[in-house]
């Protein structure tokens, strides 16, 4: 009979033990996950009338032509805003280009009432090249509702090979000149009374441009596929993945990010 009630009290207890270390691992996930929105959200740069979402973290695209013709409707049921590319400085050539879809995707975006930004993809290798981007892009936007900022895509084209190449790459660019180009396109947007911003990867913040020498009100996007943000900077807007897979995209694929409040 003591054997009995011995066995029936260890099992108590090993049943008490389980729920407490069960309770514990909650506990610590909670923490974590409150933590890593903390975080996130810390890095978020305070700039004055920014749009503003509902949420901690809200969910968007970004498209271009190559995403091909987008059901704005069916994209607005899961996604809370997008980015549309307004057009591109060849890098080849440098000719300036508008994105053959930007106005079917401004307008069908605008029509769903989705809040979107639109960014350009700059070849810009002075700051006269970077202002006059500025002003091709406010020509394309100027009759459409834009609550998003307005951002400079900043990065080199890669060759079949995987290759850096193009006329900003070969320029050769200080960090310093590169910030000057930014901060060029930034502030030209911003005097015809858009936020404005930039858009880079992780490793060519870290490399390539001078963070700490931006203009003190511009909006940060940053692109990484790792499980986080690998460069120490205050962005608001992280694109997470390239091969993201919705309903409404034209393409195989699409980009996705994470705004953090």
């Amino acid at each position: 009979m003591t054997k009995a009630k011995n066995k029936s009290k260890n099992k108590i207890l090993s049943q008490k033990a389980l729920i407490i270390l069960i309770s514990i691992v909650t506990i610590i996930a909670v923490i974590t996950s409150v933590l890593a929105i903390s975080s996130a959200k810390s890095r978020s740069r305070k700039i004055q009338n920014l749009y503003t979402f509902n949420k901690n973290i809200a969910h968007g695209i970004d498209v271009s032509e190559h995403n091909g013709e987008i059901d704005w409707q069916k994209i607005k049921e899961t996604q809370d805003f997008a980015f549309i590319r307004a057009g591109y400085r060849g890098y080849g050539n440098g000719s300036l280009a508008e994105d053959k879809y930007v106005k079917e995707n401004l307008k069908g975006a605008n029509d769903v009432k989705l809040p979107i930004g639109v960014y350009f993809y700059t070849q810009a290798v002075n700051e006269r090249e970077a202002s006059k981007e500025a002003d091709f892009v406010y020509d394309i936007i100027k009759h459409y509702n834009i609550e998003l900022p307005v951002i400079i895509d900043f990065e080199y084209p890669a060759d079949d090979d995987g290759n850096a190449t193009g006329r900003l790459k070969q320029a050769n660019l200080s960090r310093d000149e590169n910030t000057k180009i930014i901060n060029s396109f930034i502030e030209r947007m911003q005097k015809k009374g858009y936020i404005a911003g930039v858009y880079a990867s992780s490793s060519f913040f870290a490399r390539h441009i001078d963070t700490k020498a931006l203009n003190e009100n511009s909006f940060i996007w940053v692109a990484d596929y790792n499980s986080s943000v690998t460069f120490d900077v205050d962005y608001t807007v992280w694109q997470y993945s390239k091969t993201g897979k919705l309903d409404g995209n034209g393409s195989e694929y699409i980009d996705l990010n994470y705004w953090y409040k």
